[in-house]
């Protein structure tokens, strides 16, 4: 065995360190190769933002002189982006010459004439708006800035001129290493031929192991197929010479390739022909992206094939060959598509609510004014016109604001058991009228309908809008259907969407005949100020609005739609078990004033001072307080203080609610009104105001004030009474009668129970 292996040994070793040496000189060549192409590059970067610069500079010239020739705004675009674009190229020259001080002389020359040549520019531009055409034609025929454009263009021109010096002698520097890497390629080649005729004659003489280690392969292939057959994956394996080794039949089945493929020795070209069919040619794309990733990672691509999505991932294998997967990751990527919308949809909910809540303290302070300005202005008729007219751009800003509150969730509700079929069936003649005679309106009721718990007036804007929308979408005229009926949503639907709990619903779905709706349309309809419709014809807060009403309901909104075919809008609202609740709009209760004291504690100076002037126009007493601090001294101070009127959200470290509290620890039976930005549901979802606490939200009319006032009032009386008759009603001890434990919390607390339990709270 030993005299069989030297002389393999004496051939192998010679060889080895034959091709270990040209692997050295191939390594060095191509190292060096690759510099001076990198060098090159370089070069020509340097060129080319040379070249970004000065064309830069002339979009900020042409856009200047547009601007002065039309003077519109939109001209200087050119010239702002010029602006901000040249300090960055700039600066990246500086960075690509740091080691060429000719280079970077010539720059700081070249920064000075670009400082001069935006000088010039904006004195310009200053002068058109200062002083007119006149003014800018004049600066204009100066010959400043003609003198600046030009040094500009010289210096760059000299500048690209010595780059292209370096690039002429750097290209010839890469030829001479080409040439010198291709002599070291053949003879690498030459060794490596020598080498493989060596090989040759080794393998002949060890046949026999040749044999048994086919037979030994043969069962590993076996083995291998076995694995493949029975894995979730897809797999085909192509060798370098493009014909398909090893594979499993799920692979052609999920790309849905015609099953004669499925066979040993299925050339690659052939698969890619037939892929290449495809709108998108998925193996294709793969295959191109496995040879931008980094060494030893996967390419994955993702595609669609029908209705369902495959990730094929690609590996070059060592051979030179190809290795291809395949899984069908369909749920996995709506469940990500799913989870991405509901994340998108709760931020831009946080952001219009923030807005909203804004927006309702400065529409307070408008509102309180010209509720207060109006009585002064009854003789001068033209005067009180227009203070209407501003009070009704008021109530419209503040539809605006209540439609991004739904939007955002924090809108107040009324939910009530109700019963969709009757309030269906009494809406279909408004529904009617509203839509005119070319949409004809049908109702579908299944029988035994389920009872749902919602507000009834939010159900019925949900409806109208839907069906205004529907309308639109049907400019001849068509068909709206309202069905109804009782759904139930199980796990496996619920796992699917983020946004759903499995259970038993009410589903009312608007369907209509009209344009529908295209993929990317659906995807941003639920968008806020999204819409289609022409100016003027639409707020794209309907469909917002709608969605926040539905989600803060405890249920879920969807949207089916075809070009052509028309739009279904599914909205599925939890079941109630209990009897449906009368609908009934309660009267409202005349304004009244009155003679108590109230303290008015509010941070913004503006809001305070209207609420101020109404309530004294009313007739009370007011005390006022820019925050908990001041409330607190007054109400020391104070003989009797009737109501608190506050401002949930107050800076400082005593919250409303524990402002409330700490004034019935003076005054037992004093009454709580809170007044808040955001509304009543917002508060009581964040914890801020207890389910049954009495509210204000802003912006609120001098008569909403008034009425809410007399109710806290009221009610905070009767509170009084009750507690009184509880007194009355307790057993004697020792002759006379205990006065019931007052102290909430620990036994010698300090804190007073609350007239209502619902009365601390902060937004």
């Amino acid at each position: 065995m030993a005299a069989k292996t030297r002389p393999s040994a004496l051939v192998i070793a010679p060889t080895a360190v034959l091709l270990i040496a040209s692997a050295f000189l191939i390594f060095v060549s191509s190292h060096r190769l690759r510099s001076s192409r990198d060098l090159v590059v370089h070069t020509h970067e340097v060129i080319g933002t040379a070249r970004l610069l000065f064309s830069g500079i002339q979009d900020a010239q042409t856009g200047e002189r547009g601007y002065v020739i039309s003077q519109q705004p939109e001209y200087l675009e050119p010239y702002r982006e010029a602006v901000a674009r040249i300090p960055q190229l700039v600066a990246r020259l500086r960075e690509l010459t740091r080691e060429n001080p000719t280079q970077q002389k010539r720059l700081a020359e070249l920064s000075r004439e670009i400082d001069n040549k935006f000088a010039a520019l904006a004195t310009t531009i200053e002068a058109l708006d200062r002083s007119g055409f006149e003014a800018a034609r004049a600066e204009l025929m100066t010959e400043a800035g003609r003198e600046a454009m030009l040094a500009i263009r010289r210096t760059i021109d000299e500048l690209i001129a010595d780059e292209q010096t370096l690039l002429a002698s750097r290209t010839a520097a890469v030829d001479e290493t080409e040439w010198r890497t291709l002599m070291v390629a053949i003879a690498t080649m030459l060794a490596a031929l020598f080498a493989l005729a060596i090989a040759q004659l080794l393998l002949v003489r060890r046949n026999s192991q040749l044999r048994r280690a086919q037979a030994d392969a043969a069962l590993k292939a076996g083995l291998l197929q076995a694995t493949l057959d029975h894995t979730r994956e897809g797999i085909a394996a192509w060798d370098a010479g493009g014909r398909l080794q090893a594979f499993n039949q799920r692979f052609f089945e999920q790309l849905e390739l015609p099953q004669e493929f499925a066979a040993r020795g299925t050339r690659l070209d052939a698969v890619l022909a037939r892929d290449a069919e495809r709108s998108t040619s998925m193996l294709q794309s793969a295959r191109a992206r496995a040879g931008q990733e980094p060494a030893g990672e996967d390419a994955m691509f993702h595609g669609r094939i029908g209705q369902r999505t495959i990730e094929i991932g690609a590996h070059p294998t060592g051979d030179g060959g190809f290795l291809f997967s395949s899984i069908d990751v369909t749920r996995r990527v709506q469940a990500e598509e799913v989870a991405a919308q509901a994340q998108k949809m709760e931020a831009i909910g946080h952001l219009t609510g923030g807005i909203a809540h804004d927006f309702n303290n400065l529409l307070q302070i408008i509102r309180g004014n010209l509720d207060l300005l109006a009585p002064q202005l009854a003789g001068d008729a033209k005067a009180s016109d227009r203070v209407v007219n501003a009070i009704a751009g008021t109530e419209r800003a503040a539809q605006l604001t209540r439609q991004l509150l739904a939007f955002a969730r924090r809108q107040p509700l009324e939910p009530r058991v109700v019963n969709l079929g009757r309030m269906m069936t009494e809406m279909a003649d408004l529904l009617r009228r509203t839509l005119g005679e070319r949409i004809e309106v049908a109702t579908v009721i299944a029988e035994g309908l389920w009872n749902t718990l919602a507000d009834p007036a939010q159900i019925e804007n949900a409806v109208l809008n839907l069906a205004i929308n529907a309308r639109d979408a049907m400019p001849d005229g068509g068909k709206l259907t309202i069905e109804l009926a009782n759904t139930s949503l199980d796990a496996a639907y619920a796992a699917h969407q983020a946004d759903v709990a499995a259970g038993s619903y009410v589903m009312l779905a608007v369907t209509d005949t009209g344009t529908g709706m295209a993929p990317a349309v659906q995807a941003r309809a639920f968008e806020p100020f999204f819409t289609t419709k022409p100016e003027g014809q639409g707020t794209g807060l309907g469909l917002p609005q709608v969605y926040g009403f539905v989600r803060q309901s405890g249920g879920h909104i969807r949207i089916y739609s075809e070009l052509g075919h028309g739009t279904a809008v599914k909205i599925y609202l939890p079941r109630a078990a209990h009897a449906a609740e009368w609908t009934g709009a309660e009267p409202l209760q005349p304004v009244e004033g009155g003679s108590e004291t109230v303290l008015v504690v509010e941070d913004d100076v503006d809001v305070r001072a209207g609420a101020v002037d109404v309530l004294e126009n009313l007739g009370y007493r007011v005390l006022q307080a820019g925050d908990a601090d001041q409330a607190l001294e007054l109400l020391e101070q104070s003989a009797a203080v009737d109501l608190l009127f506050t401002d949930v959200v107050m800076p400082g470290s005593i919250k409303a609610a524990a402002l409330a509290r700490r004034a019935r620890s003076r005054f037992p039976r004093i009454a709580v009104l809170f007044t808040s930005g955001y509304t009543e549901t917002a508060a009581v979802k964040n914890r801020e105001l207890d389910a049954d606490a009495q509210l204000l939200s802003k912006p609120y009319r001098r008569d909403d004030l008034a009425r809410k006032v007399r109710a806290a009032l009221a009610e905070a009386a009767g509170q009084a009474r009750m507690d009184g008759a509880a007194f009355a009603h307790l057993p004697l001890e020792g002759g006379s009668r205990q006065a019931p434990d007052l102290i909430r919390g620990e036994p010698g607390g300090n804190e007073l129970p609350s007239p209502h339990p619902g009365s601390s709270a902060a937004n």
